[in-house]
């Protein structure tokens, strides 16, 4: 099972690192779009703007306004051989001139206005106004929906264009020239990637997060399955012993005879009737991990005396080796309805808890105290405390501190999450503080 979730994590790891990886080149490969987009439209825009400029600047052909704009063209002169020429006295050269007129269609419409505002703007050798020219820009790149500051600046030598500028040259001139125009492009760019990015990003953050929750549960799951391993092994030796008692006692008394001693059959049913207790408790102590699993809202409700139910779990842990075990609440009654069988198991539970951990000279301490909002159940002991990576799980079902030098400390890890189950269905709240070498604290908050 192990190496199947090991391969599953493996698998799920190259998937989620493709999936980021795509998603880093999608956004490469989108603001590399964006940014050339940018360039074309602010190039093409810079264009028109320079062939709108010089059509303000000269005059054009009134024709070119006509409903059908067309152009009439001056082609050739022809001499002229009228017979009234030839006796005139003073002879003068006359001639006849030819002229053609050509429409022009709408599509080509611009380029010919284009072209004759360049031709004729160099002839007149109008020098270029750069904040006329600017002006008429902006305007052109707030219809392709670029609004920025925008800095026009003319470049003489060299005439080169670079891949990255936005620029165009003007050859009609003169003395032919470059205009780059420097735009500060940031904010157009964050716009446009905006949301493509906002859409990686969430789902890079999902693709890791997916991760991370399967490596979490498979972490859990390799925890669960080991500590179902331990709780096997513990049950199997716990019901080992007593079977093996119970065994040797049935086979004493079935061939030594032991009925007609009656001392010696008294002796060995009494041994019996230990051992059947004992695994009888035990299979109670489990049962009721069940139960509370099954019904934990089950609780039976009454006034007691919060002190007098201390003392008395307390007493019967006292008379336990040398251990100290001291109560720290108002002696006066503490009346409050709770329910009884309950609070003392929990009690219980904990006590054999402290003293399992605590060693043979255990000093726990039990306090108790009303809230404003309820009461607290407090346990300390003195024993070697809980590292920090084994206290988020000791309240887990099975789970068990993992202690080298403590290999004599029976269970099946139910304690804590007994107290746990018991806590909750009487709205408690269970909370550990340890630290290594300075004992464990467990808390209970319970709500009225």
């Amino acid at each position: 099972m192990k190496q199947r979730l090991q391969l599953t994590f493996i698998v799920a790891a190259i998937t989620v690192s493709s999936i980021v990886l795509f998603q880093l080149y999608w956004l490469y490969y989108n603001f590399n779009n964006a940014q050339r987009s940018f360039h074309t439209t602010a190039t093409r825009a810079l264009e028109k703007s320079i062939a709108l400029y010089q059509s303000q600047q000269v005059e054009l052909p009134t024709s070119l306004n006509y409903k059908n704009p067309s152009l009439t063209v001056f082609m050739r002169t022809k001499p002229s051989v009228e017979a009234f020429d030839l006796d005139t006295p003073k002879r003068k050269q006359v001639f006849d001139a030819e002229f053609n007129t050509v429409a022009i269609d709408k599509q080509h419409e611009p380029y010919v206005r284009a072209l004759i505002a360049r031709l004729m703007t160099q002839q007149l050798h109008k020098p270029l106004n750069l904040k006329a020219l600017t002006s008429v820009y902006k305007k052109e790149l707030v219809k392709e929906g670029i609004v920025m500051p925008v800095t026009l600046n003319l470049r003489k030598k060299p005439l080169s264009i670079l891949p990255n500028e936005v620029a165009s040259r003007i050859e009609f001139y003169k003395s032919p020239v470059v205009i780059i125009a420097k735009l500060d492009s940031s904010g157009w760019m964050f716009r446009h990637n905006l949301l493509p990015a906002l859409v990686s990003f969430l789902l890079i953050m999902l693709s890791a997060g997916s991760l991370w929750y399967m490596a979490l549960i498979i972490r859990r799951q390799l925890k669960l399955d080991r500590l179902k391993n331990e709780f096997i092994s513990n049950i199997t030796h716990e019901l080992r012993t007593p079977l093996t008692i119970l065994r040797s006692s049935n086979e004493a008394i079935a061939r030594f005879d032991v009925a007609a001693s009656p001392e010696k059959l008294n002796r060995y049913t009494g041994i019996n009737s230990a051992i059947i207790d004992k695994l009888e408790g035990e299979v109670e102590r489990i049962m009721d991990i069940s139960m509370i699993d099954r019904k934990p809202g089950t609780k039976q409700l009454q006034q007691v005396d919060l002190y007098t139910l201390l003392d008395g779990a307390v007493r019967r842990f006292q008379i336990i080796g040398n251990n100290n075990i001291e109560i720290a609440c108002q002696p006066n009654p503490m009346l409050l309805y709770t329910d009884p069988y309950k609070i003392e198991t929990i009690l219980n539970n904990l006590l054999d808890n402290a003293l399992k951990y605590a060693g043979t000279e255990a000093n726990i301490l039990v306090k108790a105290f009303i809230t404003p909002g309820g009461w607290q159940l407090i346990v300390s002991d003195n024993g070697n405390g809980i590292s920090a990576e084994d206290l988020p799980y000791i309240f887990d079902k099975f789970y068990r501190v993992n202690n080298g030098d403590l290999h004599d400390v029976k269970g099946y890890g139910l304690g804590l999450s007994h107290v746990k189950a018991l806590a909750e269905s009487l709205q408690g709240k269970t909370m550990a503080k340890s630290k290594v070498g300075q004992g464990t604290t467990f808390i209970i908050s319970f709500s009225v």
